[in-house]
């Protein structure tokens, strides 16, 4: 196989590499000295020929190491049964070739050898246990990886597998065992995982709210609103204010979302348990109903033990709103003759439910009522901000009140409609007024001047 000098370096550093020889000091400069200024289409095919040639050497080297370890194993076997010399040697018998057809029938042996592991990614899986299988013509061929690990423990398996203290099923097994080992460890590692609300207007009304606002309106913290935009391990020590912190301040350079904000959820996975945390206004709230699987509602529980009758069947009524029964999987299917109920269904099953349900209370409304003490009171906004006045009032009656309060106060009365100021006349204005002040005052001089004359 014809090849250029940087191919042929390149086939031997890979050679060396396979067999944990270090050549790179000189690989790396010359192969790069010679493939610099190349086209790719040339490098691509650089590439497939000196894969095939390195694996074609790394096969033969290995079919070779494989027949010297088969006859380095029968030497030892011949010299632990050869008789002591001062034994009497038994007569030599003239030795008779058998007939063709009476030679024993070949009989494959197995023979094993620890090599490196060309796919490792850890320190735990640098080399292999390898079976080979010998050929009638001399050759090994390779059979099973029976073990990955450290070569200290792959050379251990080996010396059991040769002495007979394993079997190869066993050394599967115990393979089999560190792996699961391993993935129950991965498992059980403390991670934190970062969860923001979907985009979509399904979610509008719930981004960046405070706890109490969802409550108040009736919302949970639905996992099947959210989705996951990170996930990484917990180092001991770190706190949720930590990861508040990191989140605000310093992002890992793979987090795509926004920085950790209201309304996100951050899950805790701590010694095989996870706990979910919202992000609040001032801090985190505990919401526990985050990992639980929310229920959908069904029209059977909520029946009202009603039934309507139209031209189409009779329709047992349920209590549900049309939205719930659009989420349920129920669509419109037909209204009853007086007008009074909308018949849903799922194209197996259809249920009545009220066309005009009675308008409900507006949760705000009562939540204003228990909880705010000014005048503006009843304004769908949840604001018990005290006015200017009253801290005004506050100050003179000797107790103090902070600059925020202040500023929350004037804003609030601003909003409110309050301290409304006149607007203030622009530069040019003021100058016009200025100089029409000046020349009434002048003219007014003038006059007085006549008079005196």
């Amino acid at each position: 196989m014809l090849m250029f000098p940087f191919e042929a370096e390149s086939v031997a550093y890979t050679v060396c590499q396979h067999y944990g020889l270090d050549t790179s000091d000189y690989s790396f400069g010359y192969v790069a000295g010679w493939s610099s200024g190349r086209e790719l289409s040339e490098l691509k095919s650089s590439l497939e020929t000196i894969r095939s040639a390195a694996a074609e050497i790394i096969n033969s080297i290995d079919e070779t190491l494989a027949e010297l370890s088969k006859a380095q194993d029968m030497e030892q076997t011949a010299g632990q049964e050869q008789p002591d010399k001062e034994e009497t040697a038994a007569p030599e018998q003239p030795k008779q070739e058998a007939p063709a057809q009476e030679k024993a029938a070949f009989t494959p042996e197995t023979i094993y050898r620890v090599r490196r592991n060309p796919y490792s990614d850890s320190k735990d899986n640098t080399y292999l246990l390898q079976a080979y299988v010998t050929q009638e013509n001399g050759r090994a061929k390779m059979s099973a990886v029976l073990f990955t690990g450290t070569p200290q423990k792959c050379r251990e398996l080996m010396g059991q597998l040769k002495s007979g203290e394993l079997t190869e099923g066993q050394v599967k097994e115990l393979y089999a065992k560190a792996q699961e080992t391993a993935k129950t460890a991965e498992q059980d590692k403390d991670t934190y995982s970062i969860y923001q609300l979907k985009h979509g207007d399904e979610t509008r009304d719930l981004r960046f709210e405070p706890y109490d606002r969802l409550q108040v309106t009736g919302n949970v913290v639905d996992k099947a609103n959210y989705e996951l935009i990170y996930s990484a391990e917990l180092t001991p020590g770190t706190s949720l204010e930590d990861i508040y912190t990191r989140f605000n301040i310093d992002h890992p350079k793979d987090f795509k979302g926004h920085s950790l904000s209201v309304s996100d959820v951050v899950v805790l996975h701590q010694d095989g348990q996870d706990t979910a945390h919202y992000v609040d206004s001032f801090g985190y709230k505990s919401v526990p109903e985050f990992l639980q699987e929310q229920k959908q509602l069904t029209p059977d529980e909520l029946e009202t033990g009603e039934t309507i009758k139209t031209p189409r069947g009779t329709f047992y009524v349920t209590d549900m709103s049309r939205e719930q029964m659009e989420a349920a999987g129920y669509g419109f299917h037909h209204q009853s003759d007086d007008g009074k109920y909308l018949v849903m269904g799922n194209g197996t099953r259809a249920f009545a439910i009220a066309a005009e349900q009675a308008q409900r209370e507006n949760p705000l409304k009562a939540a204003e009522q228990t909880t705010e003490q000014n005048e503006n009171m009843i304004d769908e906004i949840i604001n018990n901000t005290p006015s200017v006045d009253e801290l005004e009032a506050k100050v003179k009656a000797g107790e103090t009140i902070s600059l925020v309060d202040l500023a929350n106060a004037v804003k609030a009365d601003k909003e409110r409609g309050k301290g409304k100021q006149e607007k203030k006349p622009s530069i040019r204005a003021q100058l016009k007024a200025d100089k029409e002040k000046a020349q009434k005052k002048a003219a007014a001089k003038t006059k007085n001047h006549d008079l005196e004359v």
